[in-house]
């Protein structure tokens, strides 16, 4: 049994999630995506030997490292990866942007689904492309694909590329095979390429399965490029690590020479180090993980019914997008917390218009935390 319900002292400089906001000392942060357990202690004993090498020069992921990834995806989603198909980067929005500028040219248009992720549409806007922005349907507290509106909107814009989100940040969907196919349809009928983040994919609650969207079709895997890393699983964000994955072999050679050209390519040797030991050995304790994220989904479900927020039941990732428009009015919901109840959650706007009544709320921490939490928004006033 891993411990999770330890609360370690992460108030020190540089942390960003726990950075100091002026006027409150008694902060509860539940906004950044990265949680507050210690990471797998393989994880850490890897790197800690490594440390006493004390040798931090250039390596290559070697054959035990693409044969830890691809072993991962087969176990976890019975997933056939060649190494060949594999480009290690720093980043998944490094290689969103690698993907992007060979996908498309400037003044070309990219679809995105809000709410997601804000960086998507920073991506897209900050490299020269256009969004165009189509909205996922609340269908009885879930969020579901517009196929009309989307076939509208890529006929309409021309678009070229989608930028899609597997799970689904922030609403926590878990894409079924029924939806990948219908989406992806319309995407080959267009000749739409895919770019498809799939950070959260380990991160799969109540059962349900992650599906990487190259398992939808050959036909869509020659035209996917797929970002995947261990880093948002094992908690590990700040070891930038993670893989593109494209099985079409000439936009691979494009996409590995763009890498290189902007200087964003390969793995240090901590990232490289880190990524075998999760892959490895970390089964159980991602397995002992979400069974008690899941039970912090239940406690803020519960609790939350009687406050006038509503809360969208996440299928995936430890984070819960919540609607908090009964707070709207001057602030937003967000600042409504920050101020009157000292937590600080994600501002619900960041991640498109639709976004801006809502607050996204970080739930990978102890039980304890996620407690007291409940028990100040449980005494705000109405």
């Amino acid at each position: 049994m891993y411990d999770f319900d330890t609360v370690i002292n992460r108030n020190v400089p540089g942390d960003i999630k726990y950075e100091k906001i002026e006027g409150i000392d008694d902060l509860i942060p539940m906004w950044v995506a990265d949680m507050d357990f210690r990471c797998l202690p393989e994880v850490r004993d890897a790197l800690v030997k490594v440390a006493e090498e004390g040798i931090f020069g250039y390596y290559d992921p070697d054959d035990a490292y693409f044969d830890a990834v691809t072993g991962w995806f087969r176990r976890r989603y019975g997933w056939e990866v060649k190494t060949s198909e594999i480009i290690p980067v720093p980043g998944v929005v490094a290689g969103i942007v690698h993907a992007l500028n060979v996908l498309t040219q400037p003044g070309d248009h990219v679809l995105i689904f809000q709410p997601v992720y804000g960086q998507f549409e920073r991506c897209v806007k900050w490299n020269g492309r256009i969004p165009t922005i189509c909205e996922l349907k609340n269908v009885n507290g879930r969020y579901e694909v517009d196929l009309f509106e989307l076939e509208k909107k890529i006929r309409e814009d021309g678009v070229k590329m989608l930028l899609w989100c597997s799970p689904h940040n922030p609403g926590g969907r878990v894409w079924t095979m029924e939806e990948l196919k219908a989406v992806t349809d319309l995407c080959m009928k267009y000749d739409v390429k895919i770019v498809s983040d799939e950070i959260h994919a380990d991160l799969t609650l109540s059962g349900r399965k992650h599906i990487p969207i190259a398992k939808v079709s050959e036909e869509v895997a020659q035209n996917a490029v797929i970002l995947t890393s261990p880093t948002k699983s094992f908690n590990m964000a700040g070891i930038q690590a993670a893989n593109i994955v494209v099985p079409n072999a000439k936009l691979r050679k494009e996409i590995d020479r763009r890498s290189f050209a902007s200087g964003l390519f390969g793995l240090n040797k901590m990232g490289i180090t880190a990524t075998k030991a999760a892959y490895t050995y970390g089964e159980m304790w991602l397995n002992e993980l979400l069974a008690y994220v899941e039970e912090n989904v239940a406690l803020v479900s519960c609790e939350l019914k009687d406050t006038g927020l509503s809360v969208m039941q996440p299928e995936g990732t430890y984070l819960i997008w919540i609607d908090g428009s009964v707070y709207a009015g001057k602030m937003s919901p967000a600042k409504v917390l920050l101020e009157t109840a000292h937590i600080r959650v994600s501002e619900g706007i960041f991640f498109g218009q639709c976004g801006k009544d809502y607050i996204r709320m970080n739930v990978a921490c102890p039980r304890s935390i996620v407690k007291k939490a409940l028990e100040r928004i449980k005494k705000m006033p109405e």
